[in-house]
């Protein structure tokens, strides 16, 4: 088995790794991703870099639907390929409306060529942990990441299934934040571990945030809602409108929990602000949220425990619900569909659970006719709108009017490359409001919304962080190495290729692992591929 680490290198998007085996005749990729703001973006998003014949590969493993991972997998139809893809069902259901997007914003594919997209999700139970064989002699398993719904990593083992003749690999994805029992975000269950009774020969690892080790308070979700309600006390006194440019999938859905959270916390004190969500994509992703939320499966030792997939257990110790007792679990499931705008469907004891449940109801309204709301500012309310980057969609037109009002606040949410909208937003908030007067600088959404003066700017522009989907260099050594016993470390892998990352992160990342990995005695070799074309023999 051979490996090219096609992309990303040095780079953070653009996921596309090749195995093949010539004698074997295996040829297949885990994950195709389209590049983003790459000065390379063009010729990749074209399939002009691509080092293998779309259609000799076999098929694709998607370890989950961020366009970045998924975005090019309509193009290998395009071009020949006629395999599956093997992803869960949720990566699948999110996946396709991303695509749809992609299409809308000129990707080099159709709607036909998503159509033609083989989705398939393993049978066999156990889906996570279990083995699926892809192949004679070559075998898949998932484990989840809490990257996202339906995010997973893959391993693949290839050879006789006979000790000692096999060989496995596995493939990190987009790994998350939270690990079992420390679960800060809402919605996912924590990041899974993948293990067996020795290490994996390899690991290729992300490093996104390879160098970056997080404040505590940005791992608390105390603290995150401590921030939402200093937001939301501001609102309350001018009477303003709180904009939240947001991704359309995973942080739509992350605050309007939070907000949802905080004003049933107090619904005395925050319940006359309304919650409006401005985003045709998140509208479609929120039921897949819903459905994704009550899907349980048979796994543990013996296959006797029914845990659920994707819902994490600090949604029911934020509640003090009790994840074992059928009406918690549909009270639950209600309070999730009440976040989305969905009417509660269960029927339970409305006593159980803490006061924040029982004063649990929907806040949300779903926009439809933006232009007769976007002046309407006779009352406090919060925007939820796409995109998150505020380079276009429906935040731009909010942006275009409330940015000129000192009654209103623009909360910043995710990270934003410089060049964005956003990203000037964020270097404006450091400017004191008597110098933006000075500025001769434009806003401007080429045509998609009224372009805004900065002298004009009069709102007040911060950001709401702790919402990041990935994790820090702790998280990542903490899925490398991980404790058996009090006193007994393991590794997930005995060599380790890093990828998905720039050159600073790969390089503080792996100073960390060659540091960790000597005061816990567990040695690893650590590979940094230093370019595309390098290949790997994997025996």
């Amino acid at each position: 088995m051979k490996m090219q680490n096609v992309g990303p290198i040095g780079k953070v998007t653009g996921s596309c790794t090749w195995l093949f085996d010539e004698e074997r005749k295996w040829s297949f990729l885990i994950d195709c991703g389209m590049q983003q703001g790459e000065f390379s973006e063009k010729d990749w998003n074209q399939g002009l870099c691509w080092p293998f014949k779309p259609s000799e590969i076999q098929f694709v493993i998607l370890t989950h639907a961020h366009i970045d991972h998924c975005g090019l997998i309509p193009l290998l139809y395009k071009k020949g390929f006629k395999g599956r893809v093997i992803c869960t069902n949720e990566t699948a259901e999110i996946a396709q409306i991303l695509l749809r997007d992609a299409v809308k914003l000129g990707a080099a594919y159709s709607n036909a060529d998503i159509n033609s997209i083989i989705w398939t999700e393993p049978k066999k139970t156990p889906l996570l942990g279990g083995y699926h064989s892809v192949g004679k002699d070559l075998f898949l398993r998932f484990f989840r990441t809490n990257h996202l719904i339906g995010a997973v990593s893959a391993v693949l083992y290839w050879g006789k299934p006979i000790v000692g003749q096999q060989k496995s690999i596995v493939f990190s994805g987009d790994l998350g934040p939270c690990v079992e029992d420390q679960e800060y975000l809402p919605f996912n269950r924590h990041t899974m571990i993948p293990s067996d009774k020795e290490p994996f020969n390899y690991a290729v690892i992300e490093s996104t945030y390879g160098g970056l080790i997080r404040d505590a308070s940005l791992t608390c979700h105390m603290s995150r809602h401590a921030k939402v309600k200093e937001l939301l006390d501001k609102i309350l006194l001018t009477k303003g409108t709180l904009l939240l440019p947001a991704f359309s999938l995973g942080r739509s859905q992350e605050l309007l929990f939070d907000l949802h959270w905080v004003i049933n916390s107090d619904p005395e004190k925050y319940g006359e602000i309304e919650i409006l969500l401005d985003s045709p994509t998140a509208r479609k992703i929120n039921p897949i949220f819903i459905n994704a939320m009550q899907r349980t499966e048979v796994g543990g030792k013996g296959l006797k425990k029914v845990r659920p997939l994707w819902l994490g257990k600090q949604m029911f110790r934020w509640f003090d619900l009790d994840g074992s007792e059928p009406a918690h679990i549909d009270k639950m499931d209600d309070i999730i569909r009440q976040c989305f705008g969905f009417k509660p469907i269960h029927k339970y004891d409305p006593s159980i659970g803490n006061e924040t449940s029982k004063n649990w109801r929907c806040r949300l309204t779903l926009v439809d006719n933006r232009a007769e709301l976007i002046n309407q500012s006779h009352k406090p309310r919060v925007v939820v709108a796409s995109s998150g980057s505020c380079d276009g969609g429906a935040v731009a037109q909010w942006l275009s009017m409330i940015l000129k009002s000192e009654r209103n606040i623009v909360a910043l949410t995710g990270y934003c490359s410089a060049s964005s909208v956003g990203g000037q937003l964020h270097t404006l908030s450091e400017i004191e409001t008597r110098e933006l007067r000075r500025h001769n600088g434009v806003l401007s959404w080429d045509g998609q919304a009224q372009d805004v003066k900065i002298r004009d700017i009069k709102a007040n522009i911060t950001s709401l962080q702790g919402y990041s989907g990935h994790a820090d260099q702790k998280g990542l050594l903490s899925w490398l190495f991980w404790k058996f016993k009090s006193d007994d470390w393991r590794k997930t892998a005995s060599k380790v290729f890093i990828q998905h990352g720039d050159d600073r992160n790969r390089d503080k990342l792996e100073n960390a692992i060659i540091e960790f990995s000597i005061a816990t005695d567990c040695p690893v070799k650590v590979v940094k591929p230093s370019n595309s074309n390098n290949i790997f023999d994997l025996g």
